[in-house]
């Protein structure tokens, strides 16, 4: 009998049901555009692609398509998807440290080279809470500034959280934030000593008080700073259920025009409060809890990772720390 020809499959073809073969190795790094890995890091930073997508303003579907074909591209598997949510995998963790790095260099060289294209020899993006903002950068900003008057300090001020995100994921080079920081992933290093306290009017009961607990001033109206703050978020966690915040601002300047409104009492930080005694007629009382001692930190991702300008501004501010603050280092 006749052997019957075999049919010669095309060059590429492969068997029913065999696996695909694996990404040749050039071909994840074609596909790793810069956008996909931004969408990647809101996927990873939000846990979710609803969020992920009203962040970048992009479509769910288009946010769920990007991921999928990121995985297919470089053979992992980088999220674990739940109802709840998604959560990175190992490969995922390694995949969003090396994203955070590529995107914060290109974000740096897109920022400096167009700095240098206005004439501008150097640009440093700072984050800072609003009390290092009023109580310690002005003065040390304007003697920066008069050593290199051709580096540009773009200064933003956000709460201690926001700080340490923005740190992270490279949308600031540096951040001085309240400690302790609890992100492994920072380098932190000593910088200010902070000290809260109570400011009441002239005629409260507490003014004639040299110093009180929380528990003193939670039997009056509170007027609170904005509660994603540091201090907000002490003394609600502190103040117990009989705490009654009546009024929350922005800043310590509108909390002391408030407390001498006769509106109630407020924790700010000392130093602010103290400048406004005499000009808003209240009176300061010491906090008498261990919380209100506070030690500010510089962070960085890493000072090698710093531009020239930017590790200049940060031996400067350095320069300037208290010895009273926390030891430097990694937290």
């Amino acid at each position: 009998m006749a052997r019957r020809a075999r049919r010669r499959r095309p060059a590429g073809a492969r068997r029913r049901g065999a696996a695909a073969s694996a990404p040749s190795p050039e071909t994840p790094i074609k596909q790793l555009e810069f956008q996909t890995l931004r969408i990647f890091m809101a996927v990873a930073d939000t846990g979710s692609l609803s969020a992920a997508a009203e962040r970048s303003n992009i479509a769910v579907a288009a946010i769920s398509k990007r991921i999928a074909d990121l995985e297919h591209s470089m053979g992992s598997q980088f999220f674990h998807r739940h109802a709840r949510g998604m959560h990175l995998t190992p490969a995922g963790r390694e995949l969003l440290q090396h994203a955070r790095e590529i995107i914060f260099s290109v974000d740096r060289m897109h920022n400096n080279l167009s700095r240098y294209a206005l004439g501008v020899k150097g640009h440093v993006r700072v984050a800072a809470t609003g009390s290092a903002v009023s109580e310690f950068l002005p003065d040390e900003l304007k003697r920066f500034g008069d050593r290199c008057p051709n580096i540009v300090i773009d200064l933003a001020e956000w709460t201690s959280q926001r700080i340490a995100n923005a740190v992270l994921e490279g949308r600031v080079d540096m951040g001085i934030f309240v400690g302790p920081s609890t992100h492994q992933d920072l380098v932190t290093f000593a910088y200010r000593h902070d000290e809260l306290c109570i400011v009441a009017p002239p005629a409260h009961p507490l003014a004639r008080r040299e110093s009180a607990r929380l528990a003193d001033a939670v039997a009056y109206d509170i007027i609170g700073l904005e509660p994603r703050s540091s201090i907000a978020q002490h003394v609600v966690a502190e103040g117990g259920p009989g705490l009654k915040i009546r009024i929350s601002v922005r800043s310590t300047d509108a909390l002391c025009r408030m407390v001498a409104a006769g509106l109630g009492v407020g924790i700010a930080p000392k130093r602010i409060a103290q400048t406004h005694v005499a000009s808003m007629e209240v009176r300061i009382v010491e906090l008498a809890e261990p919380w209100a001692q506070r030690d500010l930190l510089i962070a960085v991702r890493s000072e090698e990772g710093l531009s020239t300008p930017a590790r200049m501004f940060l031996a400067h501010c350095r320069g300037m720390a208290e010895p009273a603050a926390a030891p430097p280092g990694r937290r």
